[in-house]
Formats: C-alpha cells, structure tokens, sequence
C-alpha cells in the first residue's frame, strides 16, 4: 500500500513530465494547437512544423502510419513512441484513494457530427464543463472508438467514448465510457444515425442529453496519460468510469461498419499511480 505523500509525489513527477511535453510542443504553433485541442483521431492531413512552414502528415491505426510508426511521420509526434505516460492502458491493480466526486454539469446539446475519416466527433458548444481532482474542465467535444481504447484487466470492450475537456493551461480532462454489448441503447442511436458517410463531412441531428451517455455508477479509475491520437501530447487527466454503458449488437455493427478499427494499443504504465475512488 502505497502513503498519501508518495501518490501526491507522483502526481507532481507525472505533471512535470506532461509539461515537459507541452514545451516540447510549443513550436508546432497555434495552428496546431487548435488541432490538437479536439484530439481528432482521423487520419485526415494534419499540419504540423517547428516554425512557419506547414507540412501535411498523414496518419492512421494501421500499416506504414500506424502507431507503430507515428513518432517517424513527424519529429512533433517523436513522443508517441518515446513518452512516459502514454494512453490508453489496462485498468488493473488501481489503488483505493479519496479522489473525491466526478461532478458532471452537461447541458443538452444538438447533434453536430463530422467523419473526419477514422472517427465521429460531435462537438459541444460552451456550457458545459466537469469537476474532478479540483479542476473544472470545458466540454469541447466527444468521439467513439472501435473498438475500446482501455482495458479493464484484460478485457477489451466493443466501443469506448472520449468526452474531451479543456483547461485554460492547455491540459485536457478526458472522461472515458465503455461501452458493453446489450441492451439497446436510445441516445447512442441517435448519434450513430447522424454519421455522416463521406470523410469530411458534417451533419446535424436532434438535441440529446449527453449525460444519457453515462453509467448511473460513477465509480472511476483515474491516471496521468496522454491524448491517444498524435501528437500524443502527455497532459491528460484521465478519468474512466468502471461501468459501462450498453449498446445492442446491432448499433455495434452498424459503427464498426463505417469505423472499423479506431484504437490505439495499449500503453506501458511504467512508473504512474492508477488510483480508483472509494
């Protein structure tokens, strides 16, 4: 069992690299910046350059720009494969810690989706935010994977969704659902409706809850990680919630037919603290 001053120790040491990583970015500019706040993982042309000039990079899940190569498509994504606290990972052997409430303050919001080519990214406008490790992040926007990013002691799932947050330092808070086989599931097909087919396009849908979105447990397992789509950006507060949601067989295949393999493979902790709230 680990003391209180030795997880709070971490943390600090985790946070001093994720800031490491952030001034090594620094020169991709605010263009990039813009890019990376909604962590878009299409493998759409992302520009990207250590000064003014702009360079397309292309990426993607699988073959010559999968992740394995990501860090040779760019010296901007070098951390993707040399980091220290790279997302996702498997959720296994968390600590019990006081880590307080996830207070989440949604508001419904009208469908506006877009197929960047490897994911749907519904983007959310300004109002709603969440509360966790004494933080209030902005909600910018959420997308699926196919199938799930994290494992919870070995077990992949068949869908995860990243609700992505903002905070004015440039870190991001990212809420994690997985999403389990099942029942079927209202909202979640509302938004699969409203994909659209053409990479680059967007379409619009009805107002949801998103908050529909999440299990009626909150328990959660909480970690210092990265964004999981170059440039990998080691400055996320994850926190994945240890119910899943459900979804029918049906609404599974119908995203894993437009998206068939979004997913990032899994990560080493190395030296992090996985803790889970009581």
């Amino acid at each position: 069992m680990h003391t209180t001053k030795q997880i709070r120790a971490s943390t600090i040491r985790n946070r001093s690299r994720a800031m490491l990583g952030l001034v090594a970015l620094a020169g991709i500019g605010a263009r990039v910046a813009a890019q990376v706040m909604p962590e878009t993982p299409g493998a759409r042309a992302i520009e990207v350059g250590s000064d003014d000039r702009a360079a397309r990079v292309e990426w993607g899940y699988t073959g010559p720009t999968g992740p394995e190569h990501w860090s040779t498509l760019s010296k901007d994504y070098a951390i993707c494969n040399n980091g220290q606290q790279e997302s996702p990972i498997d959720l296994r052997n968390a600590i019990p810690a006081d880590l307080g409430k996830l207070a989440v303050a949604w508001k419904p919001l009208a469908i506006r989706a877009t197929n960047n080519g490897h994911t749907v990214q519904y983007d959310a406008p300004p109002g709603s935010n969440v509360t966790f490790g004494g933080k209030t992040y902005a909600l910018a926007q959420f997308h699926i994977h196919h199938p799930s990013e994290h494992l919870v002691n070995g077990r992949r799932f068949p869908l995860e969704i990243h609700f992505v947050h903002t905070l004015h330092d440039g870190s991001f808070g990212v809420v994690g659902v997985l999403v389990a086989s099942g029942a079927h599931h209202p909202t979640l097909e509302k938004l699969i409706a409203a994909i659209p087919d053409n990479h680059g396009a967007t379409s619009s849908g009805p107002t949801i809850d998103p908050r529909a979105l999440l299990p009626p447990a909150r328990g959660f397992d909480r970690y210092e990680g990265s964004l999981t789509t170059p440039p990998c950006a080691e400055a996320v507060d994850w926190t994945v919630l240890r119910a899943p949601i459900s979804a029918s067989a049906a609404q599974i295949e119908r995203f894993a037919t437009i998206f068939p393999f979004n997913a990032r493979p899994i990560q080493p902790l190395d030296r992090r603290f996985l803790l889970a709230s009581r």
